[in-house]
């Protein structure tokens, strides 16, 4: 699945200032996020699509089923003074809320153009780069009766298989096998095998390449973990612990061993309100390789933020917030081991709770970047500023048509 996922973030670009501001390492448990939620990377396109990477600002609002087109222009400044040749432009247009093709221009000049097919539920089935009649780049997409994608096929410009995927499910539509093919090879290249109990949940994982066996994970939560012996087979292991605390507070550790026994631990501690308070991973050393901590303000709000270096003694860099009471982001100070100040950011919003600004600003207190967003009555982004060191460096411009 690697190389599909790869290609979609190449396209999807979301800009969400408050969700930079906390990406926490979570480790697919038993690896449930690519396999089950297969229909998350490939329903609903149009939903997660906004366009190119300069071109975005995307704030998780549905599209309305009313809009017809969409046109974001950029233009840069000179000296001050505007330029007349935007230097990007984006063109969307839509049907009953669904996107059917995207122009991208820069300079002038045509660089991309995308257009996409669906079926009756608003699941894509087709996507093109390229022009219709001669594309570069394709994609097909098949789908069971619970629209679950059960195959997936990219083409190349001379309209040759590059990949395929096909997929089955069992009657609770989880994913039981999962087959990879190279372009028009008859057998597939990789494998994978999918086993659950009677709950629901996964106990078993192989992993084939061209039909010979190559790794199996068993999921078991005993104290040594169980083995599966398997010639020339990597066996792995894996389970997951929650101990509980008097005190309310608990303790969730996820566990795997590889094929010599050497067990990796994920362990994630939260107080007795269910937040987290420190996440820790660990090699089969015993030495914790990635380590943080979370500190709360009597809202809920993390307000310092602690990345540590290996070992997890040493401090590598913290973060400190402050917040609104609607629970947004007002300041974010960054320091580094030492306890230096490095940067800072600023944000402020509208009663509706958009980001009309947000600063960045470096060690000396000096502004670096500064960014302006104005809105309609629908809450859209219909214009932002941007300014260099207090200068106005460029200008965004969104026409919405419906």
């Amino acid at each position: 699945m690697k190389t599909i996922l790869l290609f979609f973030i190449g396209v999807f670009t979301f800009v969400n200032i408050q969700a930079q501001d906390f990406f926490y390492y979570l480790p697919a448990q038993q690896s449930s996020k690519y396999q089950d939620n297969w229909q998350y990377y490939f329903a609903k396109y149009q939903a997660n699509y906004e366009g190119m990477m300069n071109l975005v600002f995307y704030s998780g609002k549905d599209i309305d089923k009313n809009l017809k087109s969409k046109e974001d222009v950029i233009y840069h400044f000179k000296k001050g003074v505007k330029q007349e040749t935007p230097s990007s432009k984006s063109i969307f247009k839509y049907d009953n809320g669904l996107l059917m093709s995207h122009a991208y221009y820069k300079k002038g000049k045509l660089k991309k153009q995308l257009s996409f097919e669906y079926n009756e539920d608003g699941y894509y089935t087709r996507f093109l780069r390229g022009l219709v009649n001669s594309p570069k780049h394709e994609e097909q997409l098949l789908y069971n009766d619970s629209n679950r994608v059960i195959q997936y096929s990219s083409f190349n410009k001379k309209h040759k298989l590059k990949r395929k995927y096909v997929i089955k499910y069992n009657d609770n539509q989880q994913i039981i096998r999962q087959d990879i093919y190279d372009g028009a090879h008859i057998n597939p290249k990789t494998t994978w095998v999918y086993k659950y109990n009677e709950e629901g949940k996964r106990i078993q994982t192989e992993h084939y390449k061209k039909g010979k066996l190559k790794s199996k994970w068993v999921y078991s939560c005993d104290d040594e973990g169980t083995k599966v012996k398997e010639n020339k087979v990597d066996t792995k292991t894996s389970c997951s612990i929650v101990e509980h605390n008097n005190d309310g507070s608990y303790v969730k550790i996820y566990r795997t061993t590889d094929s010599k026994g050497k067990i990796i631990k994920n362990r994630w501690t939260y107080n007795k309100d269910s937040l987290l308070i420190a996440y820790e991973l660990i090699n089969p050393k015993g030495v914790i390789v990635r380590k943080y901590t979370n500190e709360y303000d009597e809202k809920g709000n993390i307000v310092v933020y602690t990345y540590y270096k290996k070992g997890g003694e040493k401090i590598s860099h913290r973060s400190k917030f402050k917040y609104n009471d609607d629970k947004k982001i007002l300041e974010k100070l960054i320091y580094n081991g030492k306890g230096k100040l490095k940067s800072k950011k600023q944000f402020e919003y509208d009663k509706q709770g958009n980001t009309t600004s947000y600063a960045y600003y470096n060690s000396k207190g000096e502004q670096q970047w500064k960014y302006e967003y104005t809105y309609n009555e629908k809450g859209e982004l219909v214009s932002d500023l941007t300014y260099k060191k207090g200068k106005l460096y460029a200008q965004h411009n969104v026409v919405f048509a419906y």
